[in-house]
């Protein structure tokens, strides 16, 4: 190195978070409501954002072509390719979006690393199936489960190894969710719509003295209640609460929150459970085939079984007759969801393995992308200059010194 010249800092990974919808920017006139995880990630990190807004400017031909036969998250992931070389990994926000972003990248010839994360909601489906063992040898394919029953329940389905699958958990804005204290004590809440089986709930509380409130709103679902309109209980009120910040207002009046969940072996629940969680609630959920993490039964909220009217009735007494555990339950619920699940935390844990799988922190713009050992290989076994360059990187992330065949793993 000459005298006095300082040396290159290797420049920070760009990335691109790919939106199966569209996104338009909030501005000051709007109505208060959570930060989702890419605006958090954009801010924190060097991120663009590529939603189907994108689709309304000029296009590649091939692209204009998919938008034309009516395939706009192919059109979407093609787009995506095409500007590939700008970033240094895609990060997909479902499998909706992430699946064709993996068939594009093979059409492409492409092996820029794609992270997707992962909800579950097509592993029933027999097309996700029929595309497994397509997926298992994508080896820059990656999927981020919001839970690790969801992700051992995806490895067992589609056989994706440890090396790229990964519960990288949830993340809910703990600013806007805030502790708003015990409530009034007279309110029960529940919200969603998506799987909820609010007939259970209804039955549960028939008779029982205390008002049950459900916002029947969902973002990805129409409203949907289960029961016909006269067949509720007269202490249960069904209607929608227009936006975030009537629902938060719902949430800080409650006493506790019950999430009702009909079987289901996907992610679902997960943002109603956290939000009245890290208001400080108690929440009583259904166990399904993939709870979420963050509910630990009887310490951070409490599971109640699938379609048990007398079991969640059991519950909701034992918290209605003990107001102070359920605020105990709720101190730390707060307190679990601040410290492991903010929005900020999920995003670094997602950039963080983000970087380790592609290595990108150690490698500058024109570097090739590092070969691994295979995980099995430890640091004793690397010849003496391997240990060198690998001094301080993660056992599971071993860097060959030269590039040569691609290690089986």
């Amino acid at each position: 190195m000459l005298a006095g010249r300082q040396p290159l800092r290797p420049r920070a990974p760009r990335y691109v978070w790919v939106l199966a919808g569209r996104h338009i920017p909030s501005n000051a006139a709007e109505t208060l409501r959570p930060r989702a995880e890419f605006e958090v990630f954009m801010q924190n990190y060097d991120a663009d954002l590529l939603c189907l807004s994108a689709l309304d400017g000029k296009l590649p031909p091939i692209t204009v072509l998919l938008k034309r036969l009516g395939l706009r998250r192919c059109c979407l992931a093609q787009l995506v390719q095409s500007r590939v070389d700008e970033f240094d990994a895609i990060i997909a926000s479902g499998e909706d979006i992430g699946i064709p972003l993996a068939m594009a990248s093979l059409f492409s010839l492409s092996s820029r690393p794609i992270h997707m994360i992962f909800h579950g909601h097509y592993l029933e489906s027999r097309k996700l199936r029929l595309l497994a063992p397509l997926l298992r040898r994508m080896k820059h394919v990656h999927f981020h489960c919001l839970s690790q029953t969801l992700k051992e329940r995806m490895q067992s389905i589609l056989g994706i190894p440890d090396s790229r699958c990964h519960a990288t958990g949830y993340g809910v804005d703990t600013d806007y969710f805030s502790d708003h204290g015990a409530g009034d004590g007279s309110v029960i809440a529940s919200a969603g719509a998506a799987n909820r089986d609010y007939e259970t709930l209804a039955a549960a509380v028939r008779d029982l003295p205390v008002s049950v409130k459900i916002a029947a709103d969902s973002a990805w679902v129409p409203p949907a209640a289960g029961l016909k309109a006269g067949a509720w209980p007269a202490n249960v009120e069904v209607r929608s609460y227009g936006n975030y910040a009537n629902l938060r207002a719902l949430y800080g009046r409650s006493r506790f929150v019950v999430v009702p969940l009909h079987p289901a072996t996907h992610a679902c629940g997960y943002a109603v459970i956290a939000e009245a969680m890290a208001m400080g609630k108690a929440v009583i959920a259904t166990r399904t085939s993939a709870p979420p993490d963050f509910l630990c039964d009887g310490a951070t909220g409490l599971f109640a079984d699938i379609h048990d009217v007398a079991g969640l009735r059991s519950k909701i007494r034992e918290l209605l007759d003990q107001p102070e555990q359920a605020q105990a339950i709720g101190r730390r619920a707060r307190a679990w969801i601040v410290e492991h699940n903010s929005l900020e935390g999920f995003c670094e844990r997602l950039e963080s393995i983000i970087r380790h799988a592609s290595q990108l922190a150690t490698h500058s713009d024109d570097a090739a992308l590092p070969l691994l050992y295979p995980s099995n290989v430890t640091s004793r076994a690397l010849p003496p200059r391997e240990k060198a360059i690998n001094s301080g990187h993660p056992p599971n992330f071993l860097v060959r010194a030269q590039p040569s065949a691609q290690p089986r793993v």
